[in-house]
């Protein structure tokens, strides 16, 4: 009896305490069928051993040693199933502000997430022996010494400028190996994502497409396992929250992420987040550690 397809599911995953950067080095097996999920933060995937598939903004992607997919903050992506006994990886979670702090008018750190200024998501390939010597350089890690934390940092800095030098080179590009999500729900996600302050109700969108809007409704969430509305919604608290770190003040910014109400945009907050605007506020004023626990 064939097994019967299970729908996408996209979650939110809020797990970056670190206002600079996180690593993980694992090896754990891959859970098939694991949640479609997104990041207020980017992700660096880089593959050392073994082989798998990535879905990434609609993509799926065969992945091999020397493999590096780069996650641009809030596009779904997961890694679908490892097709290998023993698959080795490391995570690598950066905020783009970090990465903005470092870069200067000749080396700009974020162009791995950006193609001529257009947020963006890609997979690349490099060569298998320099992508393990780096990650090597990044299993030392700091310790309370002085002057530990610097270097890591720079460490960690010369890392980034070897990956946006390979990604220069377009003939490390990595192409899809299918698309398992429909590019009507792939072009309704890029639309959602440039007028989140717009009207993205459902019957906007039906009519920006010149489809159903019930059609549209259960093709999203047979796609995503979410419905428009849920994705909405978060898409847009994600964006208050890059906003929120702009601006300081949550009255600032609530239209700005299309909540046509203060109090709604609050209590949707809290909702989500699991604290207020000012507990976020706070926290991101005082946290200035980097987190090495396990992941997975």
């Amino acid at each position: 009896m064939a097994q019967q397809e299970r729908p996408h599911r996209a979650v939110i995953v809020n797990s970056m305490i670190s206002d600079r950067f996180e690593i993980y080095h694992v090896d754990s097996q891959v859970v098939e069928h694991a949640q479609l999920h997104y990041h207020d933060f980017h992700e660096i995937n880089c593959v050392l051993q073994g082989t798998g598939v990535f879905h990434l903004g609609g993509n799926e992607y065969a992945t091999e040693p020397g493999t590096v997919t780069f996650a641009h903050s809030n596009d779904l992506h997961n890694i679908v199933r490892q097709s290998s006994n023993y698959y080795e990886r490391a995570y690598i979670y950066v905020r783009d502000e970090f990465l903005t702090s470092r870069s200067t008018a000749n080396t700009d750190l974020t162009t791995c997430f950006n193609d001529n200024g257009k947020p963006t998501s890609r997979v690349i390939r490099m060569d298998p022996e320099i992508l393990r010597r780096q990650i090597t350089r990044l299993d030392d890690r700091p310790d309370e010494s002085y002057g530990s934390d610097l270097a890591y940092e720079q460490r960690f800095l010369e890392f980034m400028v070897e990956l946006n030098k390979a990604v220069a080179n377009s003939a490390n590009d990595v192409t899809p190996s299918s698309k398992p999500v429909s590019s009507l729900i792939v072009n309704v996600m890029e639309y959602v994502n440039e007028n989140l302050a717009g009207d993205c109700s459902l019957d906007a969108i039906a009519d920006r497409f010149y489809i159903n809007k019930y059609y549209l409704s259960r093709q999203f969430k047979k796609n995503t396992g979410l419905n428009l509305h849920e994705f909405i919604l978060k898409k847009r608290l994600l964006r208050s929250k890059e906003l929120l770190r702009e601006s300081g003040s949550a009255q600032n910014v609530y239209r700005q992420c299309g909540f046509a109400s203060y109090t709604h945009f609050l209590r949707c907050f809290k909702q989500e987040f699991h604290m207020t605007t000012k507990e976020f506020l706070s926290r991101n004023d005082s946290i200035d550690v980097v987190h090495f626990a396990a992941h997975e």
